[in-house]
């Protein structure tokens, strides 16, 4: 029966490897300079790194171009102590493309004509130092994606990469837009590279509200959008990690894998060597653990689309004891194993709402023994196919950092509870299970509130389990973050209402493109198997994700 888990590691490899994209020929790589400005006009101080970014956007789309981001190029000059001023210098520039380890490096200049802007920009092969393009364009500000649009498709051709519809049609709209829109962008770019970050996201937040269409301006947001908070609580093992809404407009991919081990807090019984918790008249007891872990890639199949697949391993022990002359004594006992795949997806309908999906199937195996059955009754083993499904949503604000997310799940797995009155083991779905989140960022981000609220909601028993949980997380350093957060819980079964609190506390440090959190929950719940027991535990949660290994 737990012989399965292994294959369930091998299926995982199989599909990382079916999702991983394939490509036999090495992108080329680039890296854009900030262009030079020529103008007296001093609103337009910065337009040089607002059309950097638009030509660098179109670029992005091609899957022959590995284009260096504007974050990693100004993070190792800054680490090389590399000044970006003298950029007309041609020996400078190369010395700058050495330093980026990259192929070719992309500089221009921008004239103010008095009235339209003529845009001159060059590629330069940077271990010969010989210009492999040029071009160049007369227009208006207003006319700022056309501008990227068409260096896009000139530079494409040079390599004859893909040029994707959207920039096609940017070309034939040839809108005329409003110049103010990209002078407010240039102004958000230069405050985030000067690590002022509530003024970027005001510049760029401008730059939107005055041409709705701007799509770098929504990307910078997107990428300063970090009201998400790092701490989590074990979910039902048919809820994908994370909500699949997030996939939409993922600019990179990533992998995580997770592991969680869940021990209940009671009276130890050394007769079963197992913790227990007892009913309140001390005559039945129940002891309940459980293990698990996940492995999961996703990707950014396109500017708005992306999708994933997440293998999940779950294990769980119950038992119910009933107390016979000074003894607990093992009245019944269930194992259960579960071995499930998630393939999800998400999908930007526009820059503030994405919604998502998931479908689910998975294998579950149970061995189970009732001592009703007699003395040295074997134990008995079943299985199941597992369907099921996620939906989900994610709404967020123009500056990115209010966010609210909801997802709901269900599945068709059978569980089991015990019945005193009968005994026996009685059959019952999984719960649908809602959960919904609303996170705020705030100190440009290094302050995170979160209030999550969960639900477990069953058909087919008497049973409600809701919990409320608000939390803070702290990033006092850019690579380590604390939290802690407080659980208040309502159990609602047979026309009672109990209520339960708990707490949450956890960690999170970033190595490389690694992060790792830490995770540590106590909470009350209702108990699995005894209709009358709420079970106090402790959950410890440990994940490792990594951002950014094929796409960057």
């Amino acid at each position: 029966m737990r012989g399965s888990t292994s294959r369930t590691w091998l299926v995982a490899l199989l599909a990382l490897a079916v999702l991983a994209p394939i490509g036999a020929q090495a992108p080329a790589t680039v890296a854009l300079s900030d262009f030079v400005v020529n103008s007296a006009n001093p609103s337009y101080s910065y337009l040089g790194k607002g059309f950097a970014e638009i030509v660098a956007f179109e670029i992005k789309k091609a899957p022959q171009i590995k284009l260096v981001d504007r974050e990693q190029r100004n993070k190792l000059l800054d680490e090389m102590e590399f000044s970006l001023s003298g950029l007309t210098d041609p020996s400078v520039q190369l010395q700058m493309g050495k330093l980026l380890s990259v192929q070719y490096l992309v500089s221009g200049s921008i004239t103010d004509m008095g009235g339209p802007l003529l845009v001159s920009l060059s590629m330069v092969d940077v271990q010969t130092g010989v210009v492999v393009w040029n071009d160049q364009i007369t227009a208006s500000g207003g006319k700022y994606a056309y501008i990227g649009a068409y260096f896009g498709k000139s530079l494409l051709k040079h390599f004859k990469a893909t040029i994707s519809k959207q920039t096609e049609q940017t070309l034939a709209a040839a809108k005329e837009g409003d110049a103010a829109s990209v002078v407010a962008l240039s102004k958000g770019i230069a405050a985030l590279d000067a690590g002022n970050k509530d003024e970027a996201k005001k510049e760029l937040a401008t730059a939107k509200r005055i041409d709705p269409t701007n799509a770098v301006a929504q990307a910078f947001l997107d990428k300063l959008a970090t009201a998400s908070a790092k701490f989590k609580v074990v979910p039902e093992r048919y809820v994908s990690y994370y909500n699949p809404a997030y996939l939409g407009g993922m600019a990179k991919d990533r992998v995580y894998g997770s592991y969680n081990y869940v021990m209940p807090i009671g009276y130890y019984d050394e007769h079963n060597s197992e913790t227990i918790v007892r009913t309140d008249d001390l005559q039945w007891a129940a002891g309940e653990r459980r293990s698990g872990g996940s492995l999961g890639y996703q990707y950014p199949a396109t500017s708005k689309l992306g999708v994933g697949v997440e293998l999940i391993v779950s294990s769980w022990k119950d038992l119910i004891c009933e107390y016979q002359i000074a003894d607990w004594v093992t009245i019944a006992n269930q194992y259960m194993d579960y071995d499930g795949m998630i393939v999800d997806f998400g999908y930007a309908l526009n820059p503030r709402l994405s919604l998502g999906g998931a479908a689910i199937a998975a294998y579950g195996s149970r061995s189970y023994y009732e001592d009703s059955w007699g003395g040295g009754s074997p134990y008995k083993d079943e299985s199941q196919w597992i369907f099921g499904g996620v939906l989900a949503a994610v709404v967020k604000n123009a500056y990115g950092n209010l966010s609210w997310d909801v997802e709901a799940s269900w599945s068709s797995e059978r569980l089991y509870w015990f019945d005193l009155t009968i005994p026996t083991f009685v059959e019952n779905r999984a719960p649908v299970y809602v959960e919904q989140t609303l996170n705020m960022a705030l100190a440009d981000g290094s302050v995170l509130l979160a209030l999550k609220q969960a639900n477990d909601i069953y058909t087919e028993r008497d049973l409600y389990y809701g919990r409320a949980t608000p939390m803070v997380e702290i990033w006092p350093l850019p690579y380590i973050a604390l939290r802690a957060g407080g659980e208040g819980s309502l159990i609602m079964r047979d026309g009672d209402r109990a209520f339960g609190w708990g707490a949450t506390g956890g960690l999170s440090f970033k190595i490389w493109k690694a992060t790792v959190d830490l995770n540590y929950t106590f909470r009350q719940r209702p108990a699995r198997t005894l209709a009358d027991v709420v079970i106090p535990e402790s959950i410890f949660f440990v994940t490792v994700s990594m951002d950014g290994l094929l796409v960057p």
